[in-house]
């Protein structure tokens, strides 16, 4: 349920149960307020009027009923009201004072009243019975009724449901709170309880989100930390042999030295180059859609590219291309992002093996399989081959002159393009790498 209509049932229940408890309550009290009512000392004053005569005791009868309401009748041994002008009990009253005896505490009445009775008996020996009739809280008695306390009661439980609410809604704030301010001192890891998450409102929302912003926060800058570290990583052991060699070289001034210092000087500007395009890739300056090209005509291009490079090690590079299809790409990125993916697998595949490459449409899509005979990729790195610096294995990197920023790249320019990148073990072994592209 959405917060505000939680709010707004909130408070009508609120509003209901405030009214109903008030007037529960203040019924119950008047009640125990009725409870206090002394007969015995009213049937004495109501004999005392007797001694005066029938008509003071029937003046005084209606005098206290108008003050305060209640029905009251002095019987004598008979049963039968001493003054009868007008004060007959009706038949309900005679039926309960047949069937009750003397009570302090009070018959409860079916219209809600209350009757007292007790017997007083006169200075002359006679016995009379002295009944009153407490009427329910009603009309003008209730009006009569203590006010400020059904407003203090009132208050009191509209406070406790007040206090309630607040505390339902400042404890998830409180969370929400307490974890910003970790976030914000760096403490990358915390997040907002479960049981808050859990809620089925806005505040519950908010949680989602905000523990959403802090993965994807703590995910962004352990992979900046970690990105840093690999270019220092990187960065190093070229430097070092260029210096190695810079000093080899002035003191023997032999060509190979020389040599040796442009090969390191064109590896760190290969590798400035690639982190210098990703970086622009991640941060979306480069314009990935700019002109339409035929898949078909790119891919063949890139495959007699990679047929050279692979002949030395005897490599067959297969190409089945579906003629044809067209993307809106920037030709230099996306062939570079496909030539990354194939290079990588002729760098992997066996002396001797094959590497294909082949091109289809499905759903409005180009597929675009690369696969190889290679050893493959361990489960649990298929998806971090496509972050920067990965290795599935350093060494063999190194021999073979990568980095480890091709595929990231790749990944980069594909999903610039809207298109998605996944790598896959073959069953007969090897890998795939498939690659999907919207078509224009």
């Amino acid at each position: 349920m959405r917060l505000r209509a939680r709010l707004t049932l909130f408070f009508s229940l609120a509003i209901v149960a405030t009214v109903l408890i008030s007037f529960a309550i203040g019924a119950q009290l008047w009640r125990l307020r009725q409870n206090e009512y002394d007969g015995r000392e009213e049937a004495q004053l109501a004999l005392q009027q007797l001694q005066l005569g029938d008509e003071a005791l029937e003046h005084w009868l209606r005098h206290m009923r108008r003050n305060d309401g209640i029905w009251r009748m002095l019987l004598d041994e008979r049963g039968l009201p001493v003054v009868e002008r007008g004060l007959t009990p009706p038949p309900r009253l005679r039926e309960a004072l047949a069937a009750v005896s003397e009570s302090r505490s009070g018959v409860l009445l079916p219209g809600g009243g209350i009757l007292r009775s007790t017997t007083v008996i006169a200075e002359d020996g006679r016995r009379y019975r002295w009944i009153a009739v407490l009427p329910p809280p009603r009309g003008d008695d209730m009006r009569r009724m203590d006010t400020l306390l059904l407003i203090s009661i009132g208050i009191a439980v509209m406070s406790i449901l007040a206090w309630y609410l607040a505390r339902r809604l400042t404890q998830p704030i409180g969370a929400l709170r307490e974890a910003s301010r970790a976030v914000a001192k760096g403490q990358l890891t915390a997040r907002i309880p479960a049981g808050v998450v859990a809620r089925r409102d806005e505040i519950g929302e908010l949680a989602q989100d905000f523990n959403l912003m802090a993965e994807h926060l703590q995910r962004l800058i352990e992979a900046q930390r970690q990105l840093l570290r690999d270019v220092s990583h990187e960065l190093r052991s070229p430097l070092a042999r260029l210096q190695i060699a810079t000093e080899l070289a002035r003191d023997t001034h032999q060509a190979q030295h020389f040599d040796r210092i442009e090969q390191e000087t064109a590896r760190l500007d290969e590798l400035i180059g690639q982190l210098i395009l990703l970086a622009r890739l991640e941060h979306q300056n480069t314009a990935a859609s700019e002109e339409q090209l035929a898949l078909d005509e790119l891919l063949e291009s890139i495959c007699e590219d990679a047929r050279f490079e692979a002949a030395a090690r005897h490599i067959e590079v297969l190409s089945e291309l579906s003629p044809g299809l067209q993307v809106k790409a920037q030709a230099n990125l996306l062939h570079s992002a496909i030539e990354n993916v194939l290079r990588n697998a002729l760098r992997h595949a066996p002396e001797h093996s094959r590497v294909s490459l082949r091109l289809r449409s499905e759903r409005q899509c180009a597929l675009i399989d690369i696969e190889d005979q290679g050893p493959g990729i361990p489960e649990d790195q298929l998806e971090a081959v496509f972050e920067p610096f990965v290795r599935v294995s350093r060494a063999r990197e190194r021999e073979s002159g990568g980095y480890g920023l091709g595929l990231a790249i790749s990944k980069r320019v594909i999903e610039a393009l809207h298109g998605r990148i996944l790598a896959q073990n073959r069953r007969e072994g090897g890998l795939r790498v498939r690659i999907e592209l919207p078509l224009a």
